[in-house]
This record gives structure tokens, sequence and C-alpha cells, in this order.
């Protein structure tokens, strides 16, 4: 049996509110998916905002009703057993205020246990536990609201094990962090998979996270499964094929939609006025790239070859960057 089983699942929203004698329009956002996550398994789901990874990882918490197909989360129905589903797992939500800044950390995560039924003689020990795991334990009575926002993701994943789930669903955990807060997020995401076994279902939309962190990752667009392997698996798909990045300033967005060379930006720094193309391009044809590229007015501040990236894999999949 798989820690979840998902076979064709759909969601749809109204695009708006049906009226008398209005005709209503629909939003598939969720377009058929199938995807297994195995126990004990970190599985990434890995997107642009809107592909819709947030919705999927609703329907399997059973906060949403899908549309159509159907899903297990441990060997129960997403439709029929949501308490049981409920029972044995549980959410980090991204962009959602799931703890109460008013009360001390101590004070969330036992409110929380008692939530969760959290057996009385294992209160105590089970948060003082939870607190030093994420680093919290010195800070525990003070009051989420001093917190900055690192440390309130810390405390928000403590909250998601206060009842030992056996399936974690982690919606963007490391949205907004600054480098070391993300850092320990991610170090101890993975340290809940390697030694305490957890199921961990990840969505992201950062590339080098989901290499990092993940088992096997399926790539989301437009609320469909495009690619679905580990992230060796999917880089073998632009294996052999060279990655060229460009920095330039002064770019002509209409000179470079004329190239006959597939580049797309990757990355815009507004402050310094650059841009970062990436693109297979050979080694014949790079000094034409380059030539064509100052035709347009550019100028040319770095050229590098790269090694082949889930960035690429995602450029040959959709023919666009996954900031897009």
């Amino acid at each position: 049996m798989h820690a979840i089983d998902v076979r064709e699942l759909r969601k749809s929203y109204p695009k708006k509110i049906p009226l008398p004698f209005r005709k209503v329009e629909w939003i598939e956002a969720v377009k058929g998916i199938s995807f297994r996550v195995r126990k004990g398994e970190l599985f990434g789901l890995l997107g642009p905002n809107g592909a819709g990874k947030t919705t999927t990882i609703k329907i399997l918490t059973t906060l949403l009703e899908p549309s159509g197909g159907s899903a297990e989360v441990l060997g129960y129905d997403i439709r029929k057993d949501a308490r049981e589903i409920r029972k044995r797992i549980n959410l980090v939500a991204e962009g959602e205020r799931t703890l109460y800044w008013r009360l001390s950390a101590y004070e969330n995560l036992k409110y929380f246990a008692r939530i969760y039924y959290v057996p009385k003689n294992e209160e105590k020990e089970r948060i003082e536990q939870l607190l030093r795991l994420v680093g919290l334990w010195e800070r525990r009575n003070d009051l989420v609201m001093n917190y900055s926002r690192g440390m309130k993701q810390r405390l928000a994943i403590a909250k998601a094990l206060i009842n030992d789930p056996e399936v974690l669903f982690l919606d963007e955990p490391t949205l907004g962090l600054d480098v070391q807060s993300a850092v320990f997020v991610r170090e101890f995401i993975r340290k809940l998979v390697d030694e305490q076994k957890k199921t961990v279902l990840l969505t992201t939309h950062y590339m080098a996270e989901a290499e990092e962190l993940c088992d096997r990752i399926a790539i989301i667009d437009h609320g469909k499964i495009i690619a679905l392997d580990t992230p060796s698996g999917l880089k073998r798909l632009v294996k052999g094929e060279d990655a060229v990045q460009i920095r330039v300033r002064d770019l002509s967005f209409q000179g470079i939609k004329s190239l006959p060379w597939k580049l797309v930006i990757v990355k815009e720094d507004a402050e310094r006025g650059t841009v970062t193309l990436r693109g297979h391009v050979s080694e014949e044809d790079l000094p034409k790239v380059v030539e064509s590229l100052v035709k347009t007015g550019a100028k040319i501040l770095s050229v590098e070859q790269k090694e082949p990236t889930l960035e690429d894999v995602f450029i040959k999949l959709t023919g666009r960057a996954l900031r897009d």
C-alpha cells in the first residue's frame, strides 16, 4: 500500500458567482493528475504559482472536495474517510496564519495537543521534545507575535508534528524565509524522513530546494503533471545539451523574441537593470547568439556554460522559465 494514491484527480472553480440567467464559466485548476507516494518518501510537487500545487494539497488533506477522480491517503478514501485521514496527517499551509500570535510557543502547542487528543501523560514531554527539536525551547514563553518569520515557520512545523502524523503535507515551507531559516527548515524536513521515517509531500517553486530534498519530483504546470521521476532521472531529459547562461543589460524584449534560438528569462534585477537569460545553445551557435543580442542593443555582462538543472528540464518541457 502506498501512503498516497492519486488517480485522475480534478478540481474546477466557477470563474464568476452564478446568478440567475448568468452563464457560469469554470476554471480547471487540477486537470486529471495521477501519482503515488511511497511510505517514507519525500515527494515533491514542483511548479510555478497557479500550477495547481496548493489545490492538490488541500484536496489530499480533505480541506477541498475534488470535482473528479479519486485519492487515498494511507488507504483511506478522501471523500468517505476524511475523519480517519485527519487523525493520521498534518499540514503546514503556505500563506495562512495557523498559529495564535498572542499566545506563547508553549501555549500554542499545548492548545493543539488538546485539539488532537494527545494523552495528558505525554503532553508535556512531547511539547518539550518538539520545541527542542525546532530550536525554540529557550524562547518557549515568548509571544509568537514577537517571533521572526523563520521562528514562526519552525513553530508551525512543530505544531504539525504534535499528533505524530504518519504523513506530513508541506505547502511552500520556505517561502519568504531568510537564507539561514530556509536552510534550517530544509535540513529539518530531510531529517524527518531519514530519521523518523515520515512520509512528506512538499510543494515548492524553488528548483534547488526540490533537487536537494526530494526523492522523487512531479513537475506540475497548468494543472497537469508533465514529468515525474527522481531529480537525476529528470535531468537526463536534458543530458548532453549545453546550458548557457547570459547576463545582459539594456535587453530589448522584442529583440529577444526575434532570435532563432530559444532563450528564456530566468532572473531580473531591477535595481541593477540586468537580465539573466538561459537556454540550450551549441558551442558553434554561441558566438552568433552573442552577436545577435548585441545587435538588439543589449550589453553582454557575462556568458557561462552551466550544468543542466531542473530549470532546464522545465524550459525544455514548457518553453518558458519556472518564474513565468
